[in-house]
């Protein structure tokens, strides 16, 4: 018994400093990677008349200025950029990005608004044109929000108003897997087949959030007019497990506001890939 305790115990050890390189290796990517911010904060009127209707822009984009190589850096910035400006950024300088965004934004205002308003001024020349219809706002607001055992997330949060009753605001969130500089994505993360047990695992917690039963009983109170429930990709990762993230109108009407589902690594880790990019965390 004591030679095979003795012949076991090596490959313990080797397992356990396996298991400790990854992920002191995963801390160290998180560890080195620094974030700096770019803010613009711009008015811009039409005919570059302060008396006139204005466009407001607003923007607050985090970029990584280190990682642990160049082509994660690079790999995870064009992702920003595409998520927080437009794919026709990818691949720019992040301060030239936001600078040629807020050009096109002044520009395109101007152009969809400038002929409108002047029409309306001849229509009603004798009373005061609604220039409440003609003011736009735009906000981009990014920042990181977890970084930990070589997992990164990043959230966005946007408003875009371009007249009428009200803006829409969206939140949005990106996981990256620091060891490689890539989106994590679901299918990153759960096993072949895994949206009928995670859809289920959804509905149930959204039920007991709720206090209710049935989903007969939460399409009572507002939920799936407009969509069903399905597993998104607009979630987020921590130490706590899992957080679903539905904007207005995906699975609720507006007034409604967004929802959010958290569900435990306990309840979803039998679904779980070995080996995937969020492992540490649990």
């Amino acid at each position: 018994m004591k030679r095979n305790s003795l012949a076991i115990l090596p490959i313990i050890l080797l397992a356990g400093t396996v298991f400790f390189s990854c992920g002191g290796k995963k801390q160290k990517e998180s560890n080195q990677l620094t974030t700096d911010s770019i803010l613009v904060k711009e008015t811009s009127h039409l005919f570059n008349d302060t008396k006139k209707p204005a466009c407001n822009l607003d923007i607050n984009f985090t970029y990584i200025t280190k990682a642990s190589n160049k082509a994660i850096q690079d790999s995870m910035n064009n992702r920003l950029l595409a998520t927080c400006l437009g794919n026709e950024y990818i691949g720019k300088d992040p301060k030239t990005a936001v600078a040629q965004f807020k050009a096109a934004y002044e520009k395109g205002y101007k152009n969809d608004v400038e002929q409108f308003y002047l029409e309306d001024q001849k229509k009603n020349a004798e009373e005061e044109v609604n220039s409440a219809w003609y003011n736009y706002n735009k906000s981009i607001k990014s920042r990181v929000i977890f970084n930990k055992d070589g997992v990164l997330v990043y959230r966005v949060d946007t408003y875009d108003y371009t007249g009428g009753a009200h803006g829409n605001h969206a939140s949005l969130f990106l996981n990256f897997d620091l060891l490689t500089g890539k989106q994590i994505h679901l299918k990153n993360l759960f096993k072949e087949g895994y949206e009928k047990v995670l859809t289920g695992l959804l509905v149930a917690q959204l039920e007991k959030d709720n206090k209710v039963t049935s989903e007969a009983e939460l399409e009572e109170i507002g939920y799936f007019i407009t969509e069903p429930l399905s597993p998104t990709e607009n979630f987020l990762l921590n130490k706590d497990g899992f957080t679903f993230f539905y904007n207005v109108y995906e699975i609720a009407p507006y007034v409604m506001g967004t929802t959010t589902i958290k569900l435990p690594f306990s309840a979803v880790e039998s679904l779980m890939k070995e080996g995937n990019p969020a492992e540490g965390l649990y």
